[in-house]
């Protein structure tokens, strides 16, 4: 019984913990009575819940890890809490150091409870590498050429026709992406810029016109590949609904509108930013990293934080250091939020030779990577409410969030390894959670600094 018990405690520690150092951002950043009762409230809770943590993992069947992880938490948890006290009465500086030292508190947490699954779930079968193309599975064989019957009015084949241009543009990732400009632009605004209705207008229109060409250059160039893998057999250029000329054609045309607005109606940096994220994405990552690298995913996750610099950029003209730190949080999330999706169709991407994480390191590589890079995210959107003096809103939207995506990564360990749909749904869970907790801290963001 102590088994999952310890578990779902060391996941509250992580959560607590988290929750304590977002509302200590806060409380420095306003200085609010409320907010700082709260903060001494909640340490008092979970100081006592990471007593309890420890103190179990010390009488159960727990590894040497686990143990002493819980403790060198509870012992850099009573350091920093005697940082803040003597910082609230002046005995020392504040000077950050008790901030830092939640951080690492939740740190250690974080690989605690990494420690912990990893030790108590059954290995998976597939922890290993999956080699050659056709691991197993049937390969999908193209659709070919499908006419539409002779008997479609012809107002049915033109709309066919354009849905089936609009799926070329990966319609799907745009509403994250407008998203993640808007709050690039709510954070230029918090340095006292002015906001108006056509700059949003043209800088998110040029943006979707600019994701469209990278996502359609992106089906061009992989349409190969993606005729062997079953995710992607149905996409317009592997099924030969829409020939190569065409597509690169409708690429360009995107590329060359996108420009027109952004230089006309926005500005210079927003029209170099838009070209080096469609450059990115559809040539960095689709054509040099993608193919050819474990680290594809990590280092092409800039490309979809650049929307963030693009956003601030309509409004200043300039870059600013929340702006960058709002693209390091995407950049942080990325490999967390895509590793998931990986792990689900692992098998597609062996079949078609690209070398992701789970793929070549296996599963159990790709989920401590998960818990890795979800631990710098929340660190580093920790350090963008401390720039940007965020209050309990964003706090608690950070915490809350957080702890379904970290539940869901932890999930993931108690499926049966051996049945390859439940392990399906679990990483489909956790890529799900990924996407509402950007999602919501962007939303928060921008309740933040536009409706604040």
């Amino acid at each position: 019984m102590d088994r999952p018990r310890l578990t779902t405690l060391l996941t509250w520690s992580v959560v607590g913990t988290y929750l304590l150092v977002a509302l200590g951002a806060t409380a420095a950043a306003d200085g609010g009575s409320l907010v700082a009762a709260v903060h001494q409230a909640s340490a008092v809770a979970v100081g006592g819940l990471l007593a309890t943590t420890a103190l179990l993992a010390q009488y159960s069947a727990a590894s040497r890890g686990v143990r002493v992880g819980t403790i060198v938490a509870v012992i850099t948890y009573v350091a920093q809490a005697g940082v803040g006290l003597a910082g609230r009465t002046n005995v020392v500086p504040f000077d950050g150091v008790h901030l830092l030292g939640g951080i690492a508190v939740f740190s250690f947490l974080l690989a605690t409870l990494v420690i912990r699954v990893e030790t108590t779930a059954g290995g998976p079968v597939d922890s290993g590498t999956l080699n050659g193309p056709n691991h197993g599975v049937t390969p999908i064989a193209s659709d070919g050429d499908v006419p539409s019957p002779v008997s479609e009015p012809g107002s049915t084949r033109v709309r066919d026709r354009m849905r089936t241009y609009l799926e070329l543009t990966k319609p799907r990732l745009m509403w994250l992406l407008c998203l993640l400009a808007l709050a690039g632009m709510g954070l230029a605004v918090a340095t006292g810029a002015e906001l108006d209705g056509v700059t949003v207008v043209a800088t998110l229109g040029g943006g979707v016109l600019g994701i469209g060409a990278a996502g359609t250059f992106n089906h061009v160039y992989e349409r190969d590949r993606d005729r062997k893998m079953r995710r992607t057999a149905d996409r317009p250029i592997a099924t030969d609904r829409v020939g190569v000329r065409r597509a690169t054609g409708f690429a360009v045309a995107l590329v060359v509108a996108s420009m027109a607005v952004m230089v006309t109606f926005v500005n210079a940096l927003a029209a170099v930013l838009t070209v080096a994220a469609i450059i990115y994405y559809a040539y960095v990552y689709t054509v040099v990293l993608k193919p050819t690298t474990r680290w594809n995913t990590v280092i092409g996750g800039g490309s979809g934080a650049l929307p963030a610099l693009i956003g601030y950029g309509a409004v200043t003209g300039t870059v600013g250091l929340s702006a960058v730190l709002l693209a390091l949080v995407v950049c942080c999330w990325t490999p967390a939020h895509f590793y998931n999706l990986a792990i689900a169709h692992r098998e597609d991407y062996a079949r078609a030779e690209y070398p992701m994480l789970p793929v070549v390191a296996g599963v159990r590589t790709a989920r401590q990577r998960i818990f890795a890079w979800l631990g710098l995210t929340l660190i580093v959107a920790v350090l963008l409410g401390v720039i940007t003096g965020f209050g309990v809103l964003y706090a608690l939207t950070t915490t809350v969030l957080g702890a379904v995506f970290v539940r869901s990564v932890v999930k993931q360990y108690d499926v049966n390894e051996r049945n390859s749909e439940d392990e399906q749904a679990a990483a489909y869970r956790s890529f799900h959670a990924s996407n509402a907790f950007l999602g919501a801290v962007l939303v928060a963001i921008l309740v933040e600094t536009l409706a604040v």
